[in-house]
């Protein structure tokens, strides 16, 4: 597997996993209104601007196949810290320890950037994804209620205290 820093040709990849994941991962979770106005176009420019604005893409592949990214950024809470704004890896590709490698490529990112901490929002009823934030050392900071496109979400957000456990 490969991780590296994403580039405009990979938005088309990370658009169309970010899409589906949400339509199957939040299907429940948030409203039907949100996830039916998500197109693979829309998250094509979120993503290109994300990228423009100079916050950090990487992407994960093995030979050609896509397999997921992250995303990330300042958090803009908590001083000294970076925000793991996003996570997905393909449904083929789960329970091969992907998105722990991507995680753990982020937090060696912040760590190597002086950020004392890293933090991530997870909307409540994503169980697996708390699960696995949990078990590499994350613990919860707060409950809130977070603003999806305009809907709302209960959602919780979770720490890692010390992204030197990412060197």
């Amino acid at each position: 597997m490969n991780i590296r820093f994403a580039n405009e040709n990979d938005l088309e990849n990370i658009s169309l996993l970010y899409v589906h994941n949400h339509k199957t991962t939040y299907r429940g979770l948030v409203s039907e209104d949100y996830l039916s106005s998500l197109t693979v176009e829309t998250a094509k420019n979120r993503w290109k601007k994300y990228l423009e604005d100079e916050n950090k893409i990487w992407v994960a592949y093995e030979a050609d196949l896509f397999l997921g990214f992250t995303a990330g950024k300042e958090d803009e809470e908590l001083e000294n810290t970076w925000y793991l704004d996003s996570l997905h890896v393909s449904e083929n590709a789960r329970g091969r320890g992907i998105g722990t490698e991507l995680i753990r490529t982020m937090g060696k990112y912040a760590y190597d950037n002086g950020y004392k901490s890293m933090s991530i929002c997870v909307v409540k009823g994503n169980d697996s994804a708390k699960s696995l934030y949990l078990r590499l050392g994350a613990e919860l900071v707060k409950e809130f209620e977070d603003n999806f496109a305009g809907t709302r979400a209960n959602s919780e957000k979770l720490l890692w205290k010390n992204t030197g456990i990412f060197k």
